[in-house]
């Protein structure tokens, strides 16, 4: 059984509030199963515990709209037919051979494939730069002035180190918002049917998104290479993953790729309010009260839990 399943499964048993709804996973532990490598991606051997195989994009090097893996074309119809109106995008990525990766996506969907002046709508696109765009039964470019923070924040650096990290993708009616190791870094308002600020078209229309991607395939004719990233335990949902199931997902994945807790060293360690916004790195400085800890291992492994601060 696909351990993300068995994440789905224990989280069912919990109640309603913690359901998570997969349309679609795999951790390609049994090969690529129902997805079709397109260009020069293939699977290998991963890094270690949990990470047993994983697909690499771009393998022998990077190109424009050529190198990626296409899932089913089902799942946004799925999603439509499952007419929840919430979506969760959530997969692990680590930057591998990558190299210029500021502009390159790293989820996309389309009504086709791409033609040699590249693609159209409808469409959605998530880029490695924590932003993204929505172009289907309504348009939502995710500016700034609709960022709660007041601006995007637009930075690659969480794949400079070459760890893996478990990116989420959330939306809503009413919110998108993108997590990285189960913190927010971007979170957008959306309004229902208002052009230039929906995407609730992933909703009402999500039929048309039949050509879907991991790891490339670049929105419009911009001119970015798909990345070549390694990518693991990709999953998408029909409901909103909360910041609690985001890191239940974390803590099955990372519990299990420690072999040695006594042979590892703390390297550093930051506290974060429930919401995701840090607050330091210092416990003892902080205010009574409930924060997220996250922590890294002197194997590159991340870890993250709930701590309460007493007077």
């Amino acid at each position: 059984m696909r351990k993300l399943y068995t994440v789905f499964i224990m989280l069912l048993t919990m109640g309603g509030l913690y359901a998570q709804t997969v349309l679609y996973s795999n951790n390609f532990d049994a090969g690529a199963g129902d997805a079709t490598i397109v260009g020069n991606g293939q699977l290998e051997a991963g890094t270690g515990a949990g990470f047993e195989s994983v697909f690499h994009n771009a393998v022998g090097g990077q190109a424009i709209r050529s190198n990626y893996l296409l899932l089913p074309d089902n799942v946004f119809a799925n999603l439509q037919a499952a007419a929840t109106r919430e979506l969760s995008i959530a997969f692990w990525v680590k930057k591998g051979t990558a190299i210029d990766y500021f502009w390159t996506p790293v989820f996309s969907a389309y009504a086709a494939a791409p033609l040699s002046t590249g693609n159209s709508w409808p469409m959605m696109v998530l880029q490695s730069r924590l932003v993204g765009q929505v172009n289907c039964g309504g348009w939502n470019d995710l500016v700034n002035a609709d960022n709660v923070s007041g601006t995007n924040k637009e930075s690659t650096t969480w794949l400079d180190d070459d760890q893996w990290h478990y990116y989420t993708a959330t939306f809503t009616d009413s919110k998108v918002r993108i997590y990285v190791d189960g913190l927010i870094q971007n979170e957008w308002n959306t309004e229902k049917d208002v052009a230039g600020k929906t995407v609730s078209g992933l909703f009402d229309a999500g039929s048309e998104l039949t050509y879907i991607c991991l790891g490339g395939n670049q929105a419009w004719n911009w001119a970015d290479p798909d990345p070549a990233y390694l990518f693991d335990d990709v999953a998408i949902y029909s409901s909103e993953l909360t910041v609690e199931q985001i890191n239940t997902n974390i803590s099955a994945k990372t519990t299990t790729a420690i072999h040695s807790v006594d042979a590892l060293r703390l390297i550093s360690e930051e506290y974060f309010f429930i919401n995701g916004v840090t607050v330091g790195n210092d416990f003892n400085a902080l205010h009574e009260g409930v924060y997220i800890r996250k922590v890294m291992m002197s194997d590159g492994s991340l870890l993250t839990n709930k701590v309460m601060k007493k007077k």
